[in-house]
């Protein structure tokens, strides 16, 4: 079995970075090959609704044409059993390097209805790690909950199964003193000692163990 994590974050070291590397070690505890991909390394632009992949009887059939960075990635992903994708939110939805990724990745399988489910190779186990600032109330309150769903949807109809982990809530700066940050929260979070809790470290460990064994 072999899982690829793709991360849509900046920020090497952060909060969608560490636990993408969870879900990493939890698919390596059961015997899983893996692959870490940072967007941000890569040169990429997003789908230029060329219709190439939707050209009957071609060889570029249900394949993404354009060849820059991505390319090499998407034969990579054919070749997996399970794709993780992370990102944080920025303003409601995904980053846009992680938007432009899943564009690519999941029009090339898209086949307007003709079969449902698209021309893909195989029935991918695929999971959604998002990160954000706001609690899960804000996740609620204004619709960030009810795009990731149909974000997970459209993920797990086209490449097979979806899951969602979303962790919010999450520490920004290592030093707040540093920041313009005025939100009522800010004593809590610039005294927070654990990042990120064990808890949650553990559900994306136990994610990884779960995609893999399942």
């Amino acid at each position: 079995m072999k899982l690829i994590a793709v991360c849509g974050s900046a920020r090497k070291q952060g909060n969608t970075a560490k636990m993408l590397h969870q879900v990493i070690e939890g698919a390596k505890s059961v015997g899983a090959e893996t692959e870490f991909v940072n967007l941000f390394d890569l040169n990429y632009k997003g789908c230029s609704s060329c219709y190439a992949c939707k050209l009957k009887n071609s060889k570029s059939f249900a394949h993404c044409v354009q060849k820059d960075d991505l390319k090499p990635l998407l034969e990579r992903i054919e070749q997996s059993d399970v794709i993780v994708l992370g990102s944080p939110i920025y303003y409601g939805n995904l980053s846009g390097q992680m938007r432009s990724f899943t564009d690519r990745l999941l029009f090339q399988y898209l086949d307007y209805g003709a079969r449902g489910t698209g021309p893909k190779p195989k029935n991918f186990k695929t999971a959604l790690i998002t990160t954000m600032n706001g609690t899960d109330e804000d996740c609620i309150e204004r619709g960030v909950k009810d795009t990731l769903n149909v974000l997970v949807e459209m993920i797990g109809h086209t490449l097979g199964s979806c899951e969602l982990l979303n962790l919010t809530d999450t520490v920004m700066f290592n030093d707040y003193s540093k920041y313009v940050y005025e939100l009522p929260n800010l004593e809590e979070k610039s005294s927070r000692v654990e990042k990120i809790s064990a808890e949650d470290l553990k559900k994306a460990f136990d994610l990884g163990v779960r995609l893999i064994k399942s």
